[in-house]
């Protein structure tokens, strides 16, 4: 047991003077925190311009100037179209001088259709604005009201708030699969591992140490990545410590596996990077890290939904927001999904690992 010590502080000395290693670890999941906190917490609005005869102003247009939603730009219809053209717009809207047949009047919303995703929304939110402005002007109540309200345990979140658990799944996973995958394959290429074959060490001693080294990396990075959020971003989390060490623990645990699969099976440590690679990257952009797992399409997310990176960035998630605790079913299921993913990786590691 005082030889794992030995060499697990030895390790950690190594880690901690790998300049290289310490930015992909800490540097890189905090600066891509930063990015996309600002990112996602800045206001946005549609901007929109305006094209109506001189010295008249519509109803449509004093309700749109009391909207935050809506920045309005009165222009005419040359230079309108033109902004829209070139995307300074991101509509322009057209009022007719007067109503005709029926009382009824058709405004005419013309958008730039070259960001198909931004011109919908445009289009969605102009019309139900517009929705909500014809009920208001026919003098009639609404055939039906909205009557929203926080869940029990909610809680008032911005985008950082969200974007904290997943970024702290993101360290687990790079972390711990980069970790193993790369460092033991450099070790059996350049013949280390058959050395400590020879020394007193016991494998289990060795592995042991070198499993414990990136688990306490890992803790110490998550406790530098929720300080910085909390204290500098000014991100409102809860941190239930004991269930967020669990998380955390098995989260590293299950990709500790999967990466000492990748060093079984990776010959040389250029082998590696690919074959993480292709792990890796699927899972940080569709697990749930940076927007919801419910957005994507039906049947991606059926298959998304049981990728280990989902459970983790799921879980913390839960714990991080207030809404789960560790008795909640949807929390069992993500504990259940980490440890069953743990038992089939380290049964494939155990058939696959080798010493040279």
């Amino acid at each position: 047991m005082k030889a794992t010590w030995t060499l697990l502080a030895a390790l950690i000395r190594v880690t901690v003077r790998n300049r290289q290693g310490l930015f992909w670890t800490l540097f890189f999941p905090v600066v891509l925190m930063v990015v996309f906190s600002f990112l996602g917490n800045s206001t946005s609005h549609i901007n929109i311009a305006v094209v109506e005869a001189p010295g008249t102003s519509s109803p449509v247009v004093s309700v749109l100037k009391k909207s935050p939603g809506f920045a309005l730009h009165r222009m005419d219809r040359t230079r309108a179209l033109a902004e829209v053209r070139s995307g300074q717009m991101d509509a322009a809207l057209f009022i007719p001088n007067t109503r005709t047949g029926g009382g009824s009047s058709t405004l005419t919303l013309r958008y730039n259709n070259a960001n198909l995703i931004a011109g919908q929304e445009t289009v969605g939110s102009v019309t139900a604005f517009i929705a909500q402005v014809n009920v208001a002007l026919s003098g009639r109540p609404p055939a039906y009201r909205i009557a929203a309200a926080p869940m029990a345990k909610s809680r008032a979140s911005t985008y950082l708030d969200f974007l904290l658990p997943g970024v702290l799944a993101l360290m687990v996973m790079q972390n711990s699969l980069f970790g193993i995958g790369s460092g033991l394959t450099r070790w059996k290429e350049k013949g280390i591992l058959r050395r400590f074959r020879v020394t007193p060490l016991k494998p289990v001693e060795f592995l042991g140490a070198t499993v414990l080294n990136y688990i306490a990396v890992g803790f110490a990075t998550s406790v530098i990545i929720i300080g910085l959020a909390t204290g500098l971003l000014h991100a409102t989390v809860v941190l239930p410590l004991l269930a967020l060490f669990l998380v955390l623990l098995l989260g590293m645990a299950c990709f500790l596996a999967i990466g000492f699969i990748v060093a079984g099976v990776a010959k040389t440590q250029e082998a590696t990077i690919p074959i993480v690679n292709l792990i890796s990257f699927p899972m940080m952009f569709l697990s749930g890290i940076f927007f919801p797992v419910s957005s994507l399409p039906k049947t991606l997310s059926h298959i998304v939904h049981y990728f280990p990176l989902t459970y983790v960035a799921g879980a913390l998630r839960g714990l991080m927001s207030g809404q789960l605790t560790l008795v909640s079913g949807a929390m069992r299921a993500d504990l259940l999904g980490m440890a069953a993913w743990l038992v089939i990786a380290g049964l494939i590691a155990a058939r696959v690992w080798r010493w040279e």
